[in-house]
């Protein structure tokens, strides 16, 4: 399998904390990446099931799939797990899947880091830059 580099990535799946807010150092790193971000509102829906399962996981991973994203951003509160979302995207076959945690969590993310006290997620576009799948 080739090395890829920030500068291969063409689409991202960036999962955000908050409505509204765009990862512009993000985009800054990765000019020629399509972003695709998505709030916890539209997290939800993206796993709302109609049937009386309580997610629809095989309708998220199928989306997933469709948009052939090269890398997922998982921005979590530093009290919040990133691994469902993480698990998602595996499944999914995003092979870059990028996050942090105190936890360990097998390689449901492929680039994990501590999350700083302060809750800046910032420090995790310095794991897009020494990526290698």
């Amino acid at each position: 399998m080739a090395v890829k580099t920030s500068a291969d990535l063409q689409r991202i799946l960036v999962f955000t904390q908050s409505p509204n807010t765009a990862p512009d150092d993000l985009q800054r790193l990765c000019p020629q990446a399509s972003l695709t971000v998505v709030d916890p509102a539209q997290a939800a829906w993206l796993l709302l099931s109609h049937t009386s399962a309580p997610i629809d996981w095989p309708g998220a991973i199928a989306w997933l799939r469709q948009q052939q994203f090269d890398a997922a951003v998982i921005l979590t509160a530093p009290d919040q797990s990133p691994y469902t979302l993480g698990y998602l995207c595996y499944l999914a076959g995003i092979p870059i899947r990028i996050g942090h945690s105190h936890e360990f969590g097998g390689q449901v993310l492929s680039h994990c880091s501590p999350p700083p006290d302060d809750g800046d997620c910032r420090h995790l576009l310095d794991l897009i830059l020494n990526f290698a799948v």
